[in-house]
């Protein structure tokens, strides 16, 4: 059962992506908290992160450029999302895939799919 890491600083958002992951056959795991991105993804060894763009004053691109600065971390599959068109950042830190929101879940499902291959 592969593993998916939700970084995303609203509870709701966090908890519906978490039940559609646990839906669909995956082991969802929610960080609870963006200052603990790193060491969730640690911890979690997930097979993919879906994480938020904007994460109150943390933002993905940093999380992302130290995840990848990391020699244990740095092959993480991450999938970030923004309502924002936040693509070029997002792809210049690192981003597998952008999701501009609101995406179609199937579009979520399709990118974790994608990078589990």
């Amino acid at each position: 059962m592969a593993t998916v890491l939700i970084i995303e600083d609203d509870p709701q958002m966090a908890c519906m992506l978490g039940a559609l992951m646990e839906f669909e056959g995956y082991r969802a795991v929610l960080c609870p908290a963006p200052e603990r991105a790193l060491d969730c993804v640690r911890e979690t060894r997930p097979d993919v992160v879906v994480m938020d763009f904007h994460l109150g004053r943390t933002r993905a691109p940093g999380l992302l450029q130290a995840l990848r600065a990391d020699p244990e971390l740095r092959t993480a599959r991450v999938i970030i999302v923004s309502g924002d068109d936040q693509e070029a950042a997002a792809r210049a830190a690192g981003a597998d895939r952008f999701l501009l929101k609101p995406f179609a879940i199937e579009e979520l499902l399709e990118a974790i799919r994608e990078l589990l291959r």
